[in-house]
């Protein structure tokens, strides 16, 4: 059989209040593009199909368009909820979602009941069983654990727990499938994108490696926004990684999805395909003319600039922004002096005194550039101060 592995799509994110809607609808025609050609019989998707809990209907817009699409390509897709996702949300698109070929496993369940998905090839020969794992809150691992015969040790820690709920998510593997374990957690060890929650990538989320199932062809995991392999797992096991690049902490990092070659009782082959849309994102930093050069080189991506002075100069931040569109962050930085130590209390001082305490410790200078306390001093006399 032959998957494409994707997740942490997060259609929604905005960068710095800027919509990204074009970025992540030429990204997804990309994926859909890669499945065609490829001709996979089936797509993973591991989680964080949105950005926001409640998305916005031109989110919905984007992950439906890519969802047809897969289905007029006679590729079905098995999903489920990451941190970012609501699972109530996407547990009611379910029953809505079947009807094109799209298989969502909305919350925790034991493989009875629906979380063991099975997906033929397109010739029939060999099938599929995809157990499906779900974003399990610390908070809620105990209604998980709840449906299972859980033990007192399941209780532990919680990656101790999430240990032994993959190992009974998994118990139905059958050495004549091709086994696939699709989840979206954090791994020890796994390196971060950079633009995850970091609340749910610490040290108490980390599941241990060596957890995961040896009997899987195959583990497709999301969570983490860098696509990486996961060292020290029994099976072949990956993180997709995300569909942009979404901050500033993943500006290094090479978007792509993994197409999986997998046959029954044996470890699947994996190779990276990497995906061009979507705008990089640039650190710049220099002189004013140094940044303004090299952003005007530099038209397509998000910038954050980072312009060097020797002191404040008022307008400069409205400056870089007008000749820099595309500039999402603009900061200014000098070198600051030691504040001096506390005289009278600010409250006491006349209203031009107040002004000047505040521009000194706000900017880090000594002396107030003669043009500004002019404009105060406009501003102060036409408010009748």
């Amino acid at each position: 059989m032959r998957l494409l592995h994707t997740g942490d799509w997060h259609v929604g994110r905005t960068i710095r209040g800027r919509s990204r809607a074009e970025e992540f609808a030429d990204a997804l025609r990309e994926v859909v593009g890669i499945a065609r050609e490829e001709a996979v019989d089936a797509v993973l998707l591991a989680g964080d199909v949105y950005d926001q809990r409640s998305p916005s209907p031109e989110a919905d817009a984007l992950v439906f368009e890519a969802l047809v699409r897969l289905y007029e390509a006679s590729i079905p897709v098995v999903a489920i909820p990451g941190n970012h996702d609501a699972a109530s949300r996407l547990g009611a698109l379910a029953q809505l979602l079947r009807p094109i070929g799209v298989v969502v496993v909305p919350r925790v369940v034991p493989p009875s009941d629906g979380s063991l998905v099975e997906v033929a090839s397109r010739d029939g020969s060999e099938i599929a069983q995809v157990a499906c794992l779900p974003f399990v809150p610390e908070r809620r691992f105990g209604d998980a654990a709840a449906l299972f015969r859980a033990t007192e040790a399941w209780y532990q820690s919680y990656a101790e727990g999430m240990g032994r709920l993959i190992e009974a998510m998994c118990e139905p593997f059958r050495p004549d499938r091709v086994n696939v374990l699709l989840g979206h957690l954090f791994t020890d060890g796994a390196i971060p994108g950079g633009g995850e929650h970091q609340i749910t990538i610490g040290i108490e989320y980390a599941v241990s490696p060596s957890r995961l199932p040896a009997t899987a062809s195959y583990v497709a995991l999301g969570h983490v926004h860098r696509p990486q392999a996961v060292r020290g797992a029994p099976s072949p096991t990956r993180y997709a990684g995300s569909l942009l690049q979404l901050d500033f902490g993943e500006r290094e990092q090479t978007k792509s999805v993994a197409i999986v070659e997998a046959h029954p009782g044996v470890p699947a082959k994996v190779r990276e395909v990497a995906l061009s849309a979507g705008r990089r994102l640039v650190d710049v930093r220099g002189t004013v003319d140094e940044v303004l050069a090299k952003g005007r080189g530099l038209p397509d991506a998000h910038l954050r600039v980072e312009v060097l002075t020797e002191g404040p100069m008022p307008g400069l931040n409205d400056r870089v922004r007008d000749e820099l569109p595309n500039a999402v962050d603009v900061r200014i930085s000098y070198e600051r002096v030691e504040a001096e130590p506390a005289g009278p209390p600010v409250s006491s001082l006349a209203s031009r005194d107040q002004f000047i305490s505040f521009y000194r410790t706000e900017h880090g200078v000594d002396q107030v550039p003669a043009e500004v306390l002019d404009a105060f001093d406009e501003v102060a006399e036409l408010e009748g101060a």
